[in-house]
Formats: structure tokens, sequence, C-alpha cells
């Protein structure tokens, strides 16, 4: 039986083998008698987030978009490389680790829908905090297989039934339509619980929608499936239709966050060491105090247009300068290998101390905005995106456009989304639509850092995913199977 320990004492001096037989358990509590009150409940959709905010996941996760043109990894990681340059060993310790905590968090989540209604049963909680707290745990499990279904493909489906039935060793679902089919299914459900807005750092039904929005965009098999693409728009408007913009871009990436509409899904952190904020400390440089991961490369830099606002939130270069809680600190030759560090995520408490408190998005309307564009120029041709690509456009201080297609949307996605882990997963739905070919396109020199020219091949099918994790497959005895590209 699982158990839900708070507070473990353990007291072994001065104590006879009967009397420490005899003492009454303190502090442990099982699933029988957890699941009582709307306070059990908060806490235990609490611990759904929780791992969002570790290493493996809050910043981990967006090192898959190392694969893209947009920065090359640096650092020190050789987990990293094998991911660059699209030569992922199954034992690779990132793959293991991204892996095995959305699996934690679906885990976590799975806890909360099939225990919550013991706590409505008892009427130990009202409509509306049971309504929020379950469809919190139904996009949190959503937005988990996201994950894995935009890195994996097929991976195995743990539904309520096979945990009641202690059924874990499961083979990988049939195709990733498959398991995007799981990921709508939970993700009407939440649309039906959530408020409409966030309360308090949970998601509301925007995050729901806007993660919908992807799915469909995901699944578009070709550059006019109208099927897909016409539920992409119907569902993004939703979004659009509730959620504003910011009014300034920098506010969204600086603490107090939280309270942004456009802001759909964050990551919360704190200054503790628990739930502090890690991704920027790797971004870095490294004579500023952090790791000097993810540089930027000069090729992303040249997509900004002259007086884009977004340019300075997102990238300092050699010769600009930022300002680190009230001191100006110039970004000089050598603090970083291409000249340019990330400064999108970069918060300061005092010019000695970063601000790991600050809250990471995860979805946000903006990526809403560009997502139906797209749809629409798909579909209906040049200018039918124009109404939302302006709205980004007006925001960051630069022109409309008029008639824009296909290469202005994807230009306009680069350099609003920039950093935030979007680019290669958008790359990979473009070159399954006949837009890119990715086995010329990521190979261009200006794609690629100088130290990885001749070094990189991106394979269609095989790159379209990563592969499964070794040790799972191992620890499986032969029920998990490898994806086919992967076997050696």
């Amino acid at each position: 039986m699982k158990k839900y320990t708070v507070l473990v004492v353990i007291g072994l001096l001065f104590f006879s083998c009967d009397s420490i037989l005899d003492q009454q358990l303190v502090g442990s509590r099982t699933d029988e008698d957890y699941w009582q009150t709307e306070a059990d409940l908060r806490d235990a959709i609490a611990g759904v987030y929780g791992p969002w905010a570790t290493r493996a996941l809050g910043m981990d996760d967006l090192f898959f978009d190392n694969q893209s043109d947009d920065h090359w990894r640096a650092g020190d990681h050789a987990e990293d490389e094998e991911i660059e340059t699209y030569n992922t060993d199954p034992s690779n310790a990132k793959i293991k680790d991204t892996y095995q905590y959305k699996y934690e968090v679906i885990s976590r989540a799975n806890g909360v829908i099939i225990n919550g209604p013991k706590v409505k049963a008892a009427g130990a909680i009202s409509d509306d905090s049971y309504n929020s707290i379950m469809g919190q745990a139904y996009f949190l499990r959503a937005y988990a297989y996201y994950r894995l279904y935009l890195i994996h493909g097929q991976v195995p489906i743990i539904k309520e039934e096979h945990v009641l039935n202690n059924e874990y060793n499961l083979p990988k679902c049939e195709s990733p339509e498959v398991l995007a089919k799981f990921i709508l299914e939970d993700l009407n459900t939440a649309v039906g619980l959530l408020p409409l807005h966030n309360i308090a750092g949970s998601v509301g039904k925007g995050a729901a929608w806007a993660l919908m929005t992807s799915v469909y965009m995901h699944l578009a098999k070709s550059y006019a499936d109208s099927e897909n693409l016409n539920k992409a728009i119907t569902v993004g408007k939703n979004v659009i239709d509730n959620y504003a913009l910011a009014s300034d871009y920098l506010t969204l990436f600086r603490t107090g966050n939280e309270n942004i509409e456009e802001n759909l899904f964050l990551m919360m952190n704190d200054m503790s060491w628990i739930n502090q904020e890690l991704l920027s400390k790797h971004r870095g440089p490294r004579p500023w105090g952090m790791y000097g991961f993810n540089e930027p490369m000069t090729d992303l830099v040249k997509e900004f247009e002259a007086g884009d606002k977004r340019k300075t939130t997102t990238i300092v270069s050699d010769g600009e300068s930022v300002n680190q809680a009230g001191v100006k600190v110039v970004h000089i030759p050598g603090l970083s290998n291409t000249g340019h560090s990330y400064f999108k995520y970069m918060d300061w408490v005092t010019p000695e101390t970063f601000n790991h408190g600050l809250n990471i998005p995860f979805l946000r309307a903006g990526e809403t905005y560009l997502l139906v564009a797209e749809a629409k120029i798909r579909l209906n041709g040049k200018g039918a995106g124009d109404a939302e690509i302006n709205a980004l456009r007006k925001r960051a201080g630069i022109g409309p456009v008029a008639g824009a297609d296909i290469q202005a949307l994807i230009h306009e996605s680069r350099v609003e989304l920039a950093g935030e882990n979007f680019r290669y997963q958008n790359l990979l739905r473009w070159d399954k639509a006949g837009i890119y070919d990715l086995t010329t396109f990521l190979l261009k020199p200006e794609k690629v850092y100088p130290a990885d020219i001749g070094r990189t091949k991106w394979v269609r099918p095989k790159n379209y995913y990563q592969p499964l994790p070794q040790i799972e497959i191992d620890n499986s005895d032969g029920v998990l199977l490898q994806n086919p590209d992967w076997v050696n």
C-alpha cells in the first residue's frame, strides 16, 4: 500500500525489539486515511506541480531545443552534445531523467483523479474547489503526456484502471496519434472543470485550450490538413478571445508574472533551495555566476528587425548592457562563445543575488496567436493571419505586415518565442508539412555552431523523435520496445 509520509522519526536506542513493534506509527498516512479533507486534496495537487520545478523538467526538458537553429548547447555535458548532433544514445541521462520525471507527474495526477471523488463524496469540499483541483489534475497529466508525445512519439499510457489493477509494465501505445487522442480527451475533461482564469498560480481553461491548439497543429498531416487546422483555429480562438496579451513583453519574464493573463501555465518557483528556478542559472554567462549553457546563434540575432523590443528582452550581445538590480553590466567578448547570451529569464534581487523565485512560462497566449495565424495562412493563404501577427508586432514596437505568408509567420514565431522551447518542435512540424527540408536546412553553415560543422546529420523519420530510455526497456522484460529507428 502506497504511503504519504510527512515525517518519519526512527528511534532505535534504548528500546527492545518488542517495544519498537508495539509503538504506534507516527506521521505516516495510508491511502485509506489520507484522502479525507480539502486540505489533503490541495496538498496532493500541489504535489503534481512539484516535479516541474525540478532540474529534470524545469530546466533539462528545455534543452531538447538544442536541436534547433536558435542556440548551441555550450556547457560541458556530453549528453547535450548527443542530443544536439541528432545522435542520442538510448542510455543518455537526459533522456532517462526527463522521461521518468514526467511519469512521476502522471503518477501523482492519477492519484488525484482516482482519490479526489472520495473527498467529494465525504462532503468535505465545495463544488468549485473540487472541479478546479480535478481539472488541474487532468491538465497536468495531459501536459506530461504532451511532452512525451513531442519527444518520443509513442509511450505507455497509464490510466486509472492500470493503477487500480497494479499494472505498470505496459507496452507503448500503437502510434503517436493514439497518444494525441488521449491527451485531447484529458484536455477536454479539464476544460469542463477548470475556471476560466488562473487562480493563485494554478491553471485555468486557457492553458487547456492552448495545449489543445498545439496538439491539433502537431497532428496536421499535410500543409492544408483542413480537419486539424480548423480545429486549431476554433479552439485557439477561445484563448485569443479571453486572454489579453501583456502590454509589455518584458513583464512576461520577470517577477510578478503570475498575475499576467497571457501567462497561461507557469512553473512556479521561490527563493528556497527546493523550489528555486534553475533555467536562467544554467543559461547565463559563467563570469556572471551562472553555468553558460544554451548560447544564442548569430543567425537568431539577425532574425530580429530593427527596433523590435523583443530583442533586448530575449538576448544580450557583446557590447550591450543589462540592468542587474540597478547596476549596469556590459556583455563583453569572451562571456559567450557565440557573442550572445539569453536574457529572457534573467532577473536579479540585488546585483550579487540572482532571483531564483522567477516563474517560468510554459504556455502563454502569444504562442496561440501564432498557431492560429499559421493555421489560417495554411488554409486560406496570404494575409489570413495578419490580425494575430500584427497584435504581436504592435506590442513589439514594429510596424504591421500586410499579406503575410507562411515565411512571414515563421519569422514572427522565431522572434516571439525565442528561447522558450518551441523552435525545434515547430521545425519538425514544418518539415512534415513540406515547408522545410530539415535534412538540408539544419546543416546550413549559419545554422550550426562552427565546432559541429560536419558532425551533424538529421535523418528523416528517425529524428522526428528521440529513443526511449534504455533502462525502461531493460526493466520491462521485453514488454516495452524501442522506437524502431533507434534500434541498433
